[in-house]
């Protein structure tokens, strides 16, 4: 067997002479070395001597002095292109021609690569970036021609005629004529270069000057139909005839230059609205023009732009609507456009969750955003869009829209499978793309989406429940009518049974209005003649069914106490054997507030003032009919509130100009009414500013205060049974065990915290330095 040549060659080293299996004997190694030195020597001297390396020396014979390529500058670099690529594409010609005159010469391939290979071998590293220079500026000037003929034609249509008047120049960069242009075709139609080595620079060029020229057709146009029409005519008219020209028409229907424009053009078209989608949501329904041709452009471009599009706009939304500066019920309003307008791009759902997840943890995180969505979805003047989400029509049960989008009524069968991905389920480019549907896909449910943030509906009923207690206690018309109608549209998506309790409070209300009109009744005409007017209008609520109202210990003057006796005794006839215990802190109390002046004349000129207060206040301004000045501490004996309190709600009517604030020798502060010389006087600031930051001290809410209370029990058996603990595994162990009891555990831990502090003040657990928790056992 014969060897290889690599093998002989490294016998050759340790011998002198090498034979084959066929007797032939080789010469050493040092003579097949010079041999094929010699033969590569020649070969070289071949190359250098061929036409072709001395038409590529002389083309870049000079190339590169005088400028480095300066866009706006004539640098002898690629400003020199054409006529040294014409030179050398007529030198080409004239090698398989005897005459100076080219008539319907063939240029051989073989001369066209030898040439290429020998110009590309001698290219400066700029060579590739001076002919995407060179191509950009082309396009430009025929950017800048196309321009000036739109201008003509509009001047033409409104003056008349075509002037020379009417010539606009659009800016003074140097201009390439189209005789120019031509040329510059022709010359690299004979040399071939364009199918191989200049395609990447032309492409480069043509995507920088189409995203240029789109950007100015498209940026900040949202409300205007057709833009991506307009941008689809520019590229016919504009980029395809020079592309066709370049290439050639065998090449641009070769390498299917048609649909690679219609591509880029859709693509440029998608990088300029991605980089305005957030104004876009912000801006909808205004924007539904630019959003639906967004889709179109999407479907054109095969959705393989879905990814980018997608972070880009996650990092919109992080950057611009995430952050303290934002309020909450704009980020909602955000949210909520953002789905309309994600399912407008993306039906299937996909997109949207993946580019509203920050929005969704975000709002999850704020403490008020539960409140103003149930305010947004009852409030008829503020709602908005989610006030008209709850009227939909086609609306479902959340427990139906809540599940997956996959679930159909029929049952799954052996033949199913699963939905394809976004980027499997491409578009085509095409004039008519159709969009991307399927039967088992179902239209957003936008309150479902909300609620999904939390995972559970149980906190939206809370809430609302709260909102609900507050709205009919400060309705003082007994006007229910709105309510009853929120109510049961919200019946329809959260459930009856689960606003069972809401039900109950309405009907509440309605029975108050009944019951009160009754004992009106009874009490005028026991009063017969007497004026007596009944002045106590009273909401009788079941406090089984409302949330934890706020509870004060207080004693009425005198005078209040009686009116309310008067109505307790009459409701104790009427509904036989209950009876009322009246909330003494809440209410509200219409007053008129009567204060004399003296005239020059000593003659008494009496001012009436209308203030709206609590009970408590109007019952600490009741004693001042007794007598006209008293202390902070007789008036806390006498009303059975602390001296703080009175101090505080004293501090209302200091603000009102109706009493005095003062001090006595020892230190006591003593309240006077005033008069009304007094009251413009205003001398009193200096202890009402003391007030005020009294009433700045913060307080836990009435009703998460009670229903705290009712884990107090649980954590205490807790700390007990297992010693030292975190606030973690507090909050852990609560969702564990209390979840499936009638008070079930829906707190923060921030919200724990909170009450494990209140604990920890009222002596009855204690906080370690590492932040455990242990029960106090007194001794």
């Amino acid at each position: 067997m014969a060897k290889s040549e690599s093998e002989q060659m490294h016998q050759s080293s340790s011998s002198s002479t090498i034979t084959t299996a066929t007797g032939t004997v080789l010469p050493p190694f040092e003579i097949l070395y010079e041999r094929r030195l010699a033969r590569a020597i020649e070969r070289a001297k071949s190359i250098r001597d061929r036409p072709t390396t001395a038409m590529a020396r002389d083309f870049f014979d000079g190339y590169g002095i005088g400028g480095g390529g300066d866009d706006g500058a004539l640098s002898a670099s690629w400003r020199s292109l054409p006529n040294r690529l014409s030179t050398l594409a007529n030198r080409l010609l004239r090698m398989r021609s005897s005459d100076e005159i080219i008539v319907d010469v063939v240029v051989n391939d073989d001369d066209r690569r030898q040439l290429a290979a020998a110009v590309f071998a001698r290219a400066p590293s700029s060579f590739l970036d001076d002919f995407v220079k060179f191509f950009d500026a082309m396009l430009n000037a025929r950017q800048r021609r196309w321009e000036r003929i739109a201008i003509n034609d509009s001047s033409m249509d409104e003056d008349g005629d075509d002037s020379g008047e009417n010539a606009v120049i659009v800016d003074d960069r140097p201009m390439i004529g189209e005789e120019e242009e031509m040329e510059l075709f022709r010359s690299l139609s004979i040399l071939g270069w364009i199918d191989y080595h200049l395609r990447q620079p032309l492409g480069n060029a043509l995507h920088a000057v189409t995203l240029s020229s789109i950007t100015k057709i498209v940026s900040g146009n949202y409300e205007e139909y057709g833009v991506l029409d307009r941008v689809l005519s520019w590229k016919d008219d504009m980029i395809v005839p020079w592309t066709h020209g370049i290439v050639g028409d065998v090449a641009y229907v070769r390498d299917n230059w048609g649909a690679r424009l219609e591509y880029s053009a859709s693509e440029c078209f998608v990088r300029v609205r991605m980089g305005e989608l957030f104004d876009l949501v912000t801006g909808y329904p205004d924007t539904i023009p630019a959003v639906s041709e967004l889709s179109l452009a999407l479907e054109r471009t095969g959705r393989l732009w879905y990814q980018e599009l997608a972070c880009e706009f996650r990092r919109a939304l992080v950057a611009r609507l995430l952050h303290p500066g934002a309020e909450t019920a704009q980020i909602i309003e955000v949210y909520i456009n953002t789905i309309k307008v994600l399912r407008e791009m993306d039906p299937s759902g996909e997109l949207l969750e993946v580019v509203t997840r920050p929005v969704r943890d975000y709002l999850r995180g704020r403490s008020d955003t539960i409140r103003c969505i149930i305010t947004s979805l009852t409030d008829e003047e503020n709602g908005g869009e989610l006030y008209e989400e709850l009227r939909r029509h086609d609306a479902r049960p959340l427990e139906e829209a809540e599940l997956d989008e996959d679930d159909d009524e029929e049952p799954p069968t052996f033949d199913w499978e699963p939905p394809p991905s976004i980027l499997k389920r491409r578009g085509v480019i095409t004039g008519q793309v159709g969009r991307v549907t399927s039967s088992s896909r179902r239209s957003g449910d936008i309150l479902a989406m909300l609620v999904g943030i939390y995972g559970s509906k149980d906190l939206f009923v809370n809430e609302y429940r709260n909102m609900l207690a507050d709205k009919l206690l400060d309705n003082l018309e007994f006007n229910t009518d709105k309510d009853v109608h929120n109510l049961e549209l919200l019946k329809l998506r959260f459930g009856e049974s689960t606003l069972r309790q809401c039900e109950v409070m309405v009907k509440d209300i309605d029975d108050s209005k009944r019951i009160q009109t009754n004992i009106h009744s009874t009490l005028e005409s026991k009063a017969g003649d007497n004026n007596g007017i009944p002045v106590v209008d009273a909401a009788i609520v079941s406090h089984i069914f409302w949330p934890a109202l706020q509870r004060e210990e207080m004693k009425y003057h005198p005078t209040i106490k009686s009116k309310l006796d008067e109505f307790s005794i009459e409701y104790a006839k009427l509904k036989n054997p209950r009876r009322l215990v009246w909330m003494k802190q809440l209410g509200s109390v219409e007053l008129e507030v009567e204060t004399y002046e003296e005239d020059e004349d000593g003659n008494k000129i009496s001012h009436v003032k209308e203030v709206s207060c609590t009970p408590a206040h109007a019952s600490l301004l009741a004693h001042f009919e007794d007598r006209s000045a008293w202390t902070s501490s007789a008036l806390s004996v006498e009303t059975e509130m602390s001296e703080d309190v009175v101090r505080k709600r004293m501090g209302f009517w200091v603000n009102q100009r109706v009493v005095r604030c003062g001090r006595e020798r020892g230190g006591e502060v003593v309240y006077t009414l005033m008069s009304v010389g007094d009251a413009n006087a205003g001398n009193d600031l200096s202890f009402q500013q003391d007030d005020e930051d009294q009433e700045r001290a913060v307080s836990i809410g009435a009703h998460e205060e009670e229903e705290m209370k009712l884990y107090e029990s649980y954590i205490f058996g807790m700390l007990t049974n297992l010693g030292q603990l975190p606030l973690d595994r507090i909050h852990s162990m609560l969702k564990t065990f209390v979840s499936g009891s009638d008070h079930k555990y829906d707190k923060t831990p921030q919200q724990l915290a909170v009450f494990l502090q209140q604990l920890c003040r009222e002596e009855k657990l204690e906080c370690t330095p590492d932040g455990l928790y242990t029960r106090l056992v007194a001794s």
